[in-house]
């Protein structure tokens, strides 16, 4: 049988629930920029991280990009399809490399008709994360750069171990929606305080606590609420 490993929704499975699923995960490598949903496809898999960190990205039609989510191993892929939708709304991509697993997504709604405490759990977490992206919508509307890099920044930090965080400046700007030059500038703004150190396609995160301050109430509401639906604190909480 599968270990469950590290992904919060699956060691929170009820002993039945569990048994049901671990016959049918399939370990898998998640590669940097593996793509996970393709927007407007039909969904195939749903993973399940145990490591590594996938973007959700919103795609207009003249190909302007900007994240509305994240996805580490508190979560899984695949809300749509809990929520009886089997097309993929937008893509999601993995942004830092890591590990899982993965069900077939028939399989899955096969389960889920089967168990009502499966169904309520998975719906749960699609609950928690639609909060997420509301709260990134405005964190992007409200916020000044700096204090959304902070929590991003942040965001990133829960899911990862360690305090390095593989990504560059291009990145942070695709996936906020904003130039590289200003990118650049707000990175430098937060060493320069001692929050962050930044490396050719590194950032380490020095000081946490000066981050949550940095980012002015836009970071924590979100987490509250993956606590209170799911039980999850962040490690680092």
């Amino acid at each position: 049988m599968q270990d469950r490993g590290r992904n919060h929704l699956l060691a929170s499975l009820a002993p039945s629930d569990w048994d049901r699923l671990a016959s049918e995960l399939q370990p898998v490598t998640l590669a940097v920029r593996k793509e996970l949903e393709l927007r407007g496809h039909e969904v195939e898999w749903i993973y399940f991280p145990q490591s590594g960190i996938a973007s959700v990205i919103a795609e207009s039609a003249e190909s302007h990009r900007v994240e509305t989510g994240v996805i580490g191993f508190e979560g899984m892929t695949g809300t749509g399809v809990v929520l009886g939708d089997d097309r993929a709304a937008q893509t999601i991509v993995m942004q830092i490399a890591g590990a899982g697993h993965r069900i077939a997504a028939s399989r899955l709604l096969a389960l889920l008709a089967e168990s009502a405490t499966l169904r309520q759990k998975l719906v749960l977490f699609a609950r928690a994360f639609s909060i997420q992206v509301a709260h990134t919508a405005l964190a992007n509307g409200a916020g000044l750069l700096e204090q959304r890099l902070a929590r991003w920044l942040l965001m990133l930090h829960d899911r990862v171990e360690g305090d390095t965080l593989a990504i560059t400046h291009d990145y942070i700007a695709t996936m906020l929606s904003v130039r590289r030059p200003g990118v650049s500038v707000a990175l430098k703004v937060l060493e320069e305080q001692g929050l962050t150190r930044t490396n050719r396609g590194m950032i380490a995160v020095v000081d946490r606590q000066g981050l949550l301050e940095k980012s002015a109430g836009l970071y924590g509401r979100t987490e509250a609420e993956y606590r209170r639906l799911l039980n999850w604190v962040a490690p680092r909480d």
